[in-house]
């Protein structure tokens, strides 16, 4: 078997080189063959040196996309790598040395699957800030937390794994390309680009597996342990609702309303109330002005101005 392991960045080369100094760990199967392609979204950093520094250590490709957006990175992705099942994974992850092998047994274990899903921890480059320990329940989508037990499963719709860590088949992944109307863009954070192609895949009737054992660590840095980029996620969440035809908001209006006020109730909580109050009125105030952008696409507002760190 050959596999592909596939990476979409954008200015992130710091966090890169880790991942890529991580992947020269893996155990790799005697009859197994990889490779790794790296796709640069129109990166202004040194995204690319930083690649082509690990030619000849890995075997790493070098893409570059300049469509800005991560669907448009996972799409040419695809149409690069030649093994039979991609890995798909982030630039900020720490893999465990036997993720790939997992892979791999699984892949071979289950031929009438798909697609597969492993466990991804975060791990915070300091000490995880009291406020989000506290209110981790609630925020712990954020920072890609994914854990579905220690036993293998045909995962229900509900349970798609997510996009840091989860693998295709490359024939079927051909058949069913990343919509470009979702995923990230530099620093717009709709999301749920992977889990809008699995439910596709799971509808054409495609199996998923959960694989406990193809477990990674995910990376967060200081600059994301914060209050802003909480809620920029959650704004990304009420986007993506409006493009699922799924908003939580009955109107536009509704949902103006609705942000301006637990917008002032975190702002007033924040300074008295305990964590959870004011991260609820923070992660609602955010999810409706997401929806309320996805709406109004023109707006000049910018629902994190005014959040500290």
């Amino acid at each position: 078997m050959k596999v592909s392991i596939a990476i979409c960045t954008w200015n992130r080369s710091r966090l890169l080189r880790q991942t890529l100094q991580q992947l020269k760990q893996l155990n790799i199967p005697a009859d197994v063959t990889w490779e790794i392609v790296v796709v640069d979204n129109g990166s202004s950093d040194d995204t690319r040196a930083i690649i082509e520094s690990f030619q000849g250590q890995l075997p790493v490709q070098y893409v570059f996309e300049p469509q800005p957006g991560h669907a448009r990175s996972r799409n040419a992705a695809i149409a690069n790598v030649t093994g039979e099942l991609i890995l798909w994974t982030d630039n900020d992850v720490i893999v465990e040395p036997n993720w790939l092998a997992a892979y791999v047994a699984g892949a071979r274990k289950f031929p009438q699957a798909a697609f597969f899903g492993g466990k991804i921890v975060p791990v915070f480059e300091s000490r995880k800030p009291i406020w989000l320990a506290e209110t981790w329940p609630k925020c712990h989508p954020v920072y890609a937390a994914r854990d579905l037990g220690n036993d293998e499963f045909e995962l229900p719709p509900q349970q798609y794994p997510f996009g840091a860590n989860f693998a295709v088949r490359t024939a079927v992944q051909k058949q069913f390309p990343f919509n470009v109307d979702w995923g990230r863009s530099a620093s717009a954070m709709l999301g749920d680009d992977e889990i809008n192609v699995l439910d596709r895949l799971a509808r054409a009737g495609h199996v998923g597996i959960w694989l406990p054992t193809a477990t990674l660590k995910h990376f967060i840095p200081d600059d994301r342990a914060t209050v802003k980029y909480v809620s920029r996620y959650f704004v990304g969440q009420g986007q993506a609702n409006v493009l699922k035809e799924a908003p939580t908001m009955k109107s536009k209006f509704h949902a103006l309303r609705v942000a301006i006020h637990n917008r002032g109730c975190f702002a007033l909580k924040r300074r008295f109330s305990p964590a959870d109050e004011w991260v609820s009125h923070l992660i609602r105030a955010s999810i409706a002005w997401g929806e309320f952008r996805a709406w109004n696409p023109s707006t000049g507002v910018d629902p994190t101005a005014g959040i500290n760190k």
